[in-house]
């Protein structure tokens, strides 16, 4: 890593020794024609595209005036600034206002430090076709480039000699006030929610308000040297990351810029953080399985490719392992694996990343991090930065599991942005659109129609309730946008019931469709035999003379929650699942001690696969078990119940 870094740092040191050359070369006398060639580019230039936008039409219409600067190394002449005027005042009249006279207001200024050429700016917007702006593009572009070489250095100096770059257009306003990394911007009248921004210093920043005369920007990163009076430039670009296959096995920010040392990331394509979530025509109902590896879910709480099942309870109650488990369980599947860690320690997402090393779940998986010490502004962003990555492959007709750990965090962080932008607080000190923050990401989840390629993602969001009140605010919200919910208790977790799922409190509302034949075969009444153990087990503490039903009832329910739970890091293949539920709810484990239930199943699974190999692809096909499969399911459980011991 520091080789590397060393090595970019020499790019970009031999980046501005090149220009500096080029620069010296340009400015000597006998490159003038060159210079004064520049100067006329740009005078074309404006004469042929300069167009007025909404903003600056207002802004004329709010002033009565227009201001143009012209700015160049070298006096320029009467004849150019007069075609400069005319070219504005066409271009005014064009859009329904032309300006009298007195109401353009012209100014040059000489500036050497442009070099050659020339700048103008009208309100905003500036068209810059000088030698200092060419200089500036070709020194971010050599310092971007790891692979520097004597040969390009030689291209790209006789390149810049040229003097061959069109000039550039942008708009650019003013800061005119930062606090809490919220920065308050003049000008860029037609900036766009959303817009990424260039702020001097290197430093990016997000439109979030547009006002009538200024612009409410978020901050990016770092913001301790930005001050008043700074530039800010217009990208034109919605705020957006990089995408593809080269960031699987990465571990990235909420902006894709890789922080695990691994090196630069190079993708060929980029897709906005926000997009629209596809239509009902677009999607197709959820029908294939995501199989999570975990008993408890594949039997109770299905989730299908496509669907949005919501992690829910206190902290420390195994929300964040079921995740993982999850991941883990994907390997071998054709699933590609996005978790997006939301406001937690870097030491805690160090560990989960170094957990799907160790299980070789890197090769299928990007992490996004937006850790605690980072600003509001990137844990809000997170979760739809690795929404977008997740849209890539699942517009190419992959399937993908996306994790967004949590969204409390990401909630918080948007309520704390939306006070420093001073919009109005509602409930708990949430803005009103609250609700949008998380609808209109998890909407992107889909299971595409066949004619848009047939992809998926999957969405598990995960929210952290207080003292197990799922009737707050943001967990009834996100509730209500889910197809289903998987609640962690505490007790439960607490009395060793891993996973500790509350049976009455979870649900799945579309998984079943998509549940395994043979699954939804021997696990149908689980879920209401379980419901009614635990309302019983709760009666039976009184210590009443219990009849042989309901002792019947408590022994079977005893046996299943012990089979139901499961270490972390160890997913089941269904197929096993369904051999281990079979043989609970057949009564197989009845008779057994409960402490001897964990050691039947692990005895039991691999007798089974070896005495009917086949049965494995037959409870994955999909389809019911037959008579004749569960009578070979029957017959390998006695025969291994008779050797047990």
């Amino acid at each position: 890593m520091e080789a590397r870094r060393a090595h970019h740092a020499l790019s970009v040191e031999a980046a501005e020794r090149i220009t500096a050359e080029a620069a010296a070369l340009i400015a000597q006398p006998e490159n003038a024609a060159a210079r004064d060639a520049m100067q006329e580019k740009l005078v074309s230039l404006v004469e042929q595209k300069l167009t007025v936008s909404r903003g600056e039409l207002g802004s004329f219409r709010d002033r009565g005036s227009v201001k143009v600067l012209v700015s160049a190394a070298e006096p320029v002449g009467a004849d150019r600034l007069a075609r400069l005027r005319d070219a504005v005042t066409k271009s005014f009249a064009a859009a329904g206002e032309a300006p009298a006279p007195e109401q353009l207001i012209m100014e040059t200024k000489v500036d050497e430090g442009l070099i050659g050429g020339l700048r103008l700016q009208v309100g905003d917007t500036v068209y810059d076709g000088s030698v200092a702006a060419l200089l500036g593009r070709a020194r971010r572009e050599l310092g971007e480039n790891d692979d520097l070489d004597h040969a390009l250095t030689e291209a790209l100096s006789a390149q810049i000699a040229t003097l061959s770059a069109n000039p550039e257009i942008y708009q650019m306003g003013t800061v005119i006030s930062v606090s809490d990394g919220i920065c308050r911007v003049s000008g860029i009248s037609d900036a766009m929610a959303g817009e990424l921004l260039e702020i001097q210093g290197g430093l990016r920043g997000m439109v979030m308000d547009l006002e009538k005369d200024n612009v409410g920007a978020v901050l990016l990163g770092s913001y301790d040297t930005l001050q008043e009076g700074n530039w800010v430039r217009r990208t034109g670009r919605i705020t957006e990351v990089p995408v593809g296959e080269e960031l699987l096995g990465r571990v990235v920010n909420a902006l894709g810029v890789p922080v695990d040392g691994l090196g630069e990331l190079h993708t060929a394509e980029t897709r906005p953080i926000e997009s629209p979530a596809p239509g009902v025509i677009d999607r197709k109902s959820v029908s294939r399985p995501m199989q999570t590896g975990i008993k408890a879910i594949d039997a109770l709480v299905p989730i299908g490719r496509g669907q949005r099942e919501l992690i829910i309870g206190d902290r420390q109650t195994g929300k964040t392992a079921i995740a993982i488990d999850t991941i883990l369980n994907q390997k071998g599947k054709d699933m590609i694996c996005i978790y997006v860690a939301i406001g937690q320690k870097e030491s805690t997402v160090a560990g989960v990343v170094n957990t799907l090393r160790e299980h070789g779940a890197m090769d299928y998986s990007i992490v996004v991090s937006a850790s605690a010490s980072e600003s509001a502004p990137m844990l809000y962003i997170a979760p739809y930065a690795g929404a977008a990555m997740g849209e890539y492959f699942m517009y190419k007709g992959r399937d993908v599991l996306i994790i967004y750990d949590d969204l409390s965090k990401q909630a918080v962080a948007y309520r704390e942005i939306s006070l420093l932008l001073h919009r109005p607080p509602g409930r708990e000190a949430f803005p009103g659109d609250v609700f949008y923050l998380h609808s209109r990401l998890l909407e992107r989840a889909a299971r595409l129609s066949d004619e848009m390629g047939g992809g998926s993602m999957t969405a598990l969001p995960i929210i952290e309730t207080q003292a197990g009140d799922i009737a707050a605010y943001i967990p009834t919200n996100v509730i209500s946008i889910t197809d289903g919910q998987i609640f962690l208790e505490t007790d439960l977790f607490a009395s060793g019931v891993r996973p500790a799922i509350n049976v009455g409190l979870s649900v799945s509302r579309v998984g079943g469709s998509a549940q395994l034949g043979a699954m939804k075969q021997v696990a149908g009444r689980l879920r209401m035999d379980l419901a009614q153990y635990r309302e019983l087990a709760a009666f039976a503490q009184f210590g009443s003379d219990l009849d042989k039903t309901t002792q019947a009832t408590l022994r079977r329910g005893d046996r299943m929650t012990e089979l139901l739970k499961q270490g972390q890091y160890a997913p089941m293949e269904a197929s096993d699942q369904v051999i281990s539920i079979f043989a609970a709810n057949a009564g197989y484990m009845d008779d057994v001690a409960l402490k001897d239930i964990a050691r039947f199943e692990a005895g039991l699974i691999p007798f089974v696969n070896e005495q009917y190999p086949g049965l494995h692809g037959e409870i994955l096909s999909g389809k019911k078990l037959d008579d004749g499969q569960l009578a070979k399911l029957r017959r390998a459980i006695e025969s291994f119940k008779e050797s047990f011991e």
